[in-house]
């Protein structure tokens, strides 16, 4: 009869306590869960189909949602117009321009590569384990370049894949005939990867030579700008009228490439 009242009461002690374990360990993971931060400028209104921003106004908005001040180098690079405002978005110290590797001729594809991509750095793998389970993903082992699209000088732990798009002007090379330029960058029929390994940044005579967008998730947006400094104006514009038909520009590309985390 003792044993059993011993017994009882450590019972019924294990029994009132779980609850409270429960309870603080699920206050503790709350206080621990970090905050999702804000993104970097509102989603556009439904009637509108961009707004325009001073330079000065993005670099505000940008410190903001990066928690820092950019340095006099990304200051330098924005100043370049729509491929800085990749190049500084990408965040990469080992890249002049944005690496056009890993381009599709959908956005379809891009996120799932995106996607399949991020599931392997946010274990972070080694470069010996990266190529491995590259080798293993049902969509990455169809497509090139996806090994070397890792930079071998940063930690796999500081990166995520991120997408962009550009458009540009097919004749890259003015001895081409015109089904040559036209053919070039069709996208791949099983794969929808697109080789940009013939592209020269040549611009249609006359014309603007090319327009980067980078795409914000969290907006679902497209930064771009009009041109360099000076007068330079930014832009934030829903897919649409970012790839609105032009004169400049007769291709279009994503591409999906690492940038590295604050």
């Amino acid at each position: 009869m003792h044993k059993w009242f011993l017994r009882a009461a450590v019972v019924a002690a294990v029994g009132f306590g779980l609850p409270t374990l429960i309870a603080t360990t699920a206050q503790a993971a709350a206080v621990a869960a970090p905050t999702p931060r804000a993104p970097l400028a509102p989603p556009l209104a439904e009637d509108r189909s961009y707004r325009t921003w001073r330079v000065e106004d993005y670099v505000e908005a940008w410190e903001r949602y990066h928690g820092r001040e950019m340095t006099e180098d990304e200051r330098e690079n924005l100043a370049r117009g729509c491929i800085g405002v990749t190049v500084v978005n990408l965040n990469r110290e080992d890249l002049s321009n944005p690496p056009l590797n890993l381009s599709f001729g959908s956005l379809r594809t891009a996120e799932a590569v995106q996607a399949a991509l991020n599931k392997i750095v946010d274990t972070h793998p080694s470069p010996a384990q990266y190529e491995a389970a590259v080798a293993k993903d049902p969509i990455l082992k169809r497509l090139k370049n996806v090994v070397k699209a890792l930079p071998s000088w940063i930690d796999s732990a500081k990166l995520k894949a991120s997408i962009f798009s550009k458009r540009f002007y097919s004749w890259q090379n003015p001895d081409w005939s015109e089904e040559r330029a036209h053919t070039t960058y069709r996208p791949d029929r099983e794969t929808d990867q697109v080789d940009m390994s013939t592209y020269r940044y040549r611009a249609r005579p006359g014309y603007v030579n090319f327009d980067y967008g980078w795409f914000d998730q969290d907006t679902n947006t497209w930064w771009h700008a009009n041109h360099e400094e000076p007068r330079m104006v930014v832009y934030q514009s829903t897919l649409r009228h970012y790839s609105r038909p032009l004169q400049d520009f007769d291709e279009q590309v994503f591409t999906v490439a690492f940038a590295k985390k604050d």
